[in-house]
């Protein structure tokens, strides 16, 4: 049945690309210099000297191209978050996975059919680039929409530091540990504004209307709730899969997810309310995790008063939300698609822990990611039936190969003291069992028949969640954490998917992609040292983690 539905998807993606708009972006990206927060002024990355980029919009059917010419003085690249890619794993942007980079001064056509509706976004896949500012909302409009609303509104959040990207990476990595464990905190952005000043973000609502709110967390860290006093949130779809409705006072996203829910306005005008989108940092291992606090104005009109949370004291307020755990896996799919079978296996181990390089990193299965001298795209076209050992994908990309429409479980167990949102390209997961690592049976948590998917999954510290997929888009794929300093401190793997039909699904790579990766110096076949088959002289192992920690 799954591989039907698929069938006839593609049959009617087919009609819709007979009739497809070209929706054509030139983009110079480039730095320039932003005051978000209202006081820092900060070196960002901006598209054609401005900042925050624009929002991408797209409908279902339209071919989307992004001529992308890098004015950085360093590499660059485009991801877009959520696409499948299907066909254009090349299109990926993964920087070590299926491209070289864009570098100074070079550019590259990304250039994809738009197949997939909901909400997504494009951020750089190099490095943490996107901490610095590139990224932006991508929405995609279906023929017919599953609910009616009058209106819609993009939330983008973000836990915005006002530090440059290597700076927080090269304090998380140092081998000093007072200064790996200073603290260090983000302010709240409301697409990219934001400030102590309730009035810096206001939602203009009118009475009985309906509207929709595409929340977006796109922070490099941080966990983001989302709640309305005296208002109910209809969540209506999770990371582009549109759902049944699930009514909850607030959501939590971690970082890369994205949902969208429907608010109906009161039917008078009498008073404004608050809304909060507020921070839970929850990123370095032995510093205490804070709670920021951000409110904003829902406004009904001007000069209404404020229904405020009243203070209770010792920096508490009460307030209409409850901040439960928000579970999707309670969330039923509108497209009711039974969860694939079990062919692999794969449990994965989440740990941190300080390394023989006296830094501390983050892993599966302690196995630390770097990325391969040769992006893995270009091995497993090149190498023949080699494509299909592991070995020639290099030991720190984590490699896992998987046959052709092979069904994978993934049993994520997350031994760490922090959560971990872990996001997948070219698939969806499918939510199958959630539960704590002490195998309480009270929180233990099983999908309903048709179980929801989405490309990032939250597991909170020392839980676990089962999540399956079907190896059914041939390609490499990466699978990380979505905060991006984890992703940085290794938390990530790869996997290589049908490597007999890369060939046949990917085609032949584009001429300015390999131009890219010989300005850059790097080789465009062979093994991960751009080497014959097996000789994989000085393929980096370590490094490995310390007794005792």
């Amino acid at each position: 049945m799954l591989r039907l539905g698929l069938y006839c998807y593609a049959a009617l993606s087919f009609v819709l690309f007979a009739a497809a708009k070209p929706v054509v972006l030139n983009w110079d990206i480039g730095y320039t210099s932003a005051k978000p927060d209202g006081k820092n002024d900060r070196r960002v990355i901006g598209i054609n000297g401005k900042w925050p980029p624009p929002v991408v919009n797209v409908n279902v059917g339209d071919t989307l191209t992004i001529n992308a010419n890098n004015r950085l003085d360093e590499p660059t690249s485009l991801h877009t978050h959520g696409f499948f890619q299907n066909g254009t794993n090349y299109y990926d942007g993964a920087v070590g996975a299926t491209e070289c980079g864009i570098p100074p001064n070079g550019s590259y056509t990304y250039r994809m059919n738009v197949t997939q509706s909901g909400t997504f976004w494009i951020h750089s896949h190099y490095l943490a680039q996107y901490v610095d500012g590139l990224r932006t909302p991508l929405i995609s409009k279906p023929a017919v929409e599953h609910y009616k609303y009058d209106e819609e509104m993009v939330l983008m959040l973000e836990a915005w530091y006002n530090r440059n990207s290597h700076d927080i990476n090269d304090q998380l990595l140092s081998t000093s540990e007072a200064t790996r464990l200073k603290p260090f905190l983000p302010t709240m952005l409301i697409n990219s504004r934001g400030g102590s000043d309730v009035n810096i973000t206001k939602l203009s609502f009118k009475p009985g209307k309906k509207y929709r709110l595409r929340l977006l967390n796109v922070s490099g860290t941080g966990m983001i709730r989302f709640g309305i006093e005296h208002h109910m949130l209809d969540v209506i779809e999770l990371d582009g899969v549109d759902s049944e409705i699930k009514s909850v006072p607030s959501i939590q996203l971690s970082a890369g997810q994205r949902a969208s829910v429907l608010v109906t306005a009161k039917n008078n005008t009498d008073y404004n309310y608050a809304f909060h989108a507020d921070i839970f940092t929850d990123m370095q291992a032995g510093v205490e995790r804070a709670e920021i606090p951000h409110t904003g104005t829902v406004e009904y009109a001007p000069n209404a008063p404020m229904i405020v949370p009243v203070s209770i004291g010792n920096g508490k307020t009460n307030t209409t939300m409850t901040w439960d755990f928000f579970d999707d896996i309670d969330m039923v799919p509108i497209e009711k698609i039974p969860s694939p079978g079990v062919n692999k296996w794969m449990p994965l181990e989440v740990r941190t822990a300080i390394y023989d390089d006296r830094r501390e990193h983050m892993a599966f299965n302690n196995r630390t990611y770097w990325p391969p001298l040769v992006p893995s795209l270009f091995t497993a076209l090149t190498t023949g039936y080699q494509a299909y050992f592991p070995d020639v994908y290099g030991f720190k990309t984590y490699p896992v190969i998987l046959d052709h429409l092979e069904d994978v479980e993934v049993a994520i167990f997350n031994t760490d003291t922090n959560s971990h949102p872990f996001h997948i390209h070219g698939h969806n997961f499918f939510i199958i069992v959630r539960g704590t690592i002490d195998k309480n049976p009270k929180n233990r948590r099983e999908a309903v028949s048709f179980p929801m998917r989405r490309d990032t999954i939250t597991v909170p510290a020392q839980s676990y969640a089962i999540v399956r997929f079907r190896a059914d888009n041939p390609g490499v794929w990466m699978m990380h954490c979505h905060m991006q300093f984890h992703n940085d401190q290794g938390l990530a793997m790869t996997f290589i998917e049908a490597p007999y039909q890369i060939i046949n699904n990917t085609g032949k790579l584009p001429d300015q992609l390999l131009k890219n990766c010989n300005a850059l110096g790097i080789p465009t076949s062979g093994n991960a040292m751009g080497r014959l088959g097996l000789d994989l002289a000085n393929d980096p192992r370590g490094p490995y983690p310390l007794a005792g920690f």
